[in-house]
């Protein structure tokens, strides 16, 4: 259901979604939304769990990294900074639990997450092809700039390869490279030039132009359950941030 999604819709659908949640300052209503964008994903996706885990657990660091440098560096409701110092002698829970700096810390933490659940939802359920596709007619993205992040994109996986197979070369040879030795990354840029050198010659031979009249193989179009699904996602947000204010 969610790879039919226009990309288009679903993308503006997304920043309209974290635009207004970067106005509200509920914990609930970012716990709502991370929820419910999760329950999508698995639901509503051919997306597996154990994917889903390892694009959540970077945001989860991220938020408690949040989560305690607003408890400890945070201004109260009052505007008074919170004398730390004095509870410094106090177990950790204890002091937690006395700071007024909790609901701010959570406020950043949960939004994070909420943040992260949108682009989680809106990356594991968009095909690359169909969303540049969407761009080129639902955006009129000159076709030159759509062809050229296709082509860099689908270089990346043999990028990937020719970094590994020169680390396995330099193994073979008994050098020995460190995690962020520049050597390998250097060989591989340079094979990437020449990759992308002969792109451009196949994409010139073919008689591409980017200002010619052309037909495409898949053309997107935007259907009203696309329209639908925005309005849903966005109206619920709203809906979410006047109810729970009351």
């Amino acid at each position: 259901m969610l790879e039919r999604w226009n990309p288009t819709v679903k993308a503006a659908t997304v920043l309209i979604c974290v635009i207004l949640l970067s106005f509200e300052y509920l914990v609930s209503l970012n716990l709502l939304v991370l929820g419910c964008c999760l329950l999508l994903v698995v639901f509503g996706s051919r997306v597996s769990i154990k994917k889903l885990g390892a694009l959540l657990l970077p945001a989860l660091v991220a938020a408690f990294g949040l989560f305690v440098m607003g408890l400890y560096y945070a201004k109260s409701g009052s505007g008074q900074a919170v004398d730390m110092q004095a509870l410094s002698a106090m177990p950790y829970a204890v002091r937690a639990a006395m700071s007024q700096n909790l609901y701010t810390a959570l406020q950043l933490a949960t939004r994070l997450l909420a943040f992260a659940g949108l682009g989680i939802l809106f990356a594991l359920t968009t095909d690359s092809d169909f969303f540049i596709a969407s761009l080129l007619h639902q955006c009129k993205l000159p076709p030159k700039f759509a062809y050229g992040i296709l082509a860099a994109f689908h270089l990346m996986p043999g990028m990937v390869r020719e970094y590994n197979q020169v680390r396995t070369a330099f193994a073979v040879r008994g050098l020995k490279i460190g995690v962020f030795s520049m050597k390998p990354v250097f060989t591989m840029l340079v094979n990437s030039v020449r990759w992308s050198e002969s792109v451009a010659m196949a994409m010139e031979s073919k008689g591409f132009c980017g200002t010619a009249p052309r037909t495409y193989y898949t053309v997107p179009k935007v259907h009203p359950a696309d329209l639908l699904a925005a309005a849903l996602c966005i109206g619920g947000v709203i809906a979410g941030m006047l109810f729970l204010h009351y």
